[in-house]
């Protein structure tokens, strides 16, 4: 699998002008398609509002130069024609991709690694009938990826193990931090944590027990603490004297009468959602959205400032 020079970004909403930036700051020349002509204006100003944020905490990038890596082009065989790497960041429809993975596999070079940002189809079912599917695989990344570097790498059954190397060394040469899933599963890891986490938020808003705003107030005020720097094994690992063995061992009951009233698949009626939204879009209206967007991007980078000056370790024997 060759070094990837040419980088081809399939359809340009907010993940795909993202993952541009990732690209481009990293010195990879970068082609941008959609099947909406219009979405090309629209991505030159909001990738270079994106570098410009992280020049700040980046002296060294310049935003000239990466924006001269970044060419819009008119037809998708002319995006992908002589690259070695494309991401496809398409609306998550699957016969949509499905189709649009056949047109990339018959336009790209044949050792092109091909990838798909999908949220949560299974890489299985997108490209089945693609013909070169055993460079097909997920790459799916975290909204939005030149601030968030989490990317989750998810094979086939049919993806050959050199195409999931070379994904993951990619990624991890353009600065993001990739994690490699040993099997499909529907939602990959983040959004199955994420979701679970959210289906129980639900419950708890849903059957009266508390606030959206109460929701929100233990992740930021508690639990987001600990999980902006350890993840939650971590966590039970130093919250208890014996470490994670005797935190799962003196919980171990609590922990059982808990699970027994979750309800992580709680249903979302309408009128909960409604509700939900006239709570949130009090705080933030919707017009104000991309005024909060770019203060979250801020603090973003903020955070990751922090966490780098941060990451050393206390030291230790054994």
């Amino acid at each position: 699998m060759k070094t990837p020079i040419d980088v081809a970004c399939v359809g340009i909403g907010n993940v795909g002008r993202s993952w541009a930036v990732v690209f481009a700051r990293s010195g990879l020349a970068v082609r941008l398609w959609d099947h909406d002509p219009s979405a090309l204006g629209r991505a030159t100003d909001s990738i270079a509002a994106a570098l410009a944020d992280l020049k700040a905490y980046d002296l060294d990038l310049d935003i000239q130069e990466a924006m001269s890596r970044i060419r819009g082009v008119d037809s998708l065989e002319e995006a992908v024609a002589g690259v070695s790497y494309v991401q496809e960041s398409a609306a998550e429809a699957l016969e949509a991709k499905q189709s649009l993975f056949r047109r990339i596999d018959l336009a790209a070079p044949a050792d092109a690694i091909l990838a798909s940002s999908t949220s949560a189809i299974p890489g299985s079912a997108i490209f089945a009938n693609v013909e070169g599917r055993a460079r097909c695989l997920v790459v799916h990344p975290v909204n939005p990826p030149h601030m968030i570097p989490l990317v989750e790498i998810c094979p086939t059954p049919w993806t050959a193990p050199d195409v999931v190397k070379a994904a993951r060394s990619l990624m991890s040469d353009v600065g993001q931090a990739p994690v490699t899933l040993a099997k499909e599963a529907p939602g990959f890891l983040l959004n199955r944590l994420q979701w679970a986490l959210l289906g129980e938020a639900l419950h708890l808003v849903g059957e009266g027990y508390c606030s959206a705003e109460d929701i929100d107030r233990v992740l930021t005020q508690g639990l987001a603490l600990r999980w902006a720097f350890i993840g939650p094994f971590e966590v039970g690992h130093l919250n208890a004297t014996g470490g994670l063995a005797g935190y799962f061992g003196g919980l171990a009951e609590a922990m059982r009468r808990v699970r027994e009233s979750l309800e992580a698949d709680y249903a979302a009626p309408p009128e909960l959602v409604e509700r939900l939204h006239a709570e949130i879009a009090g705080r933030i209206p919707v017009t104000a959205i991309p005024a909060h967007q770019a203060w979250r991007d801020t603090r973003i980078l903020g955070l990751r400032a922090h966490l780098a000056d941060a990451a050393a370790r206390p030291s230790h024997s054994t």
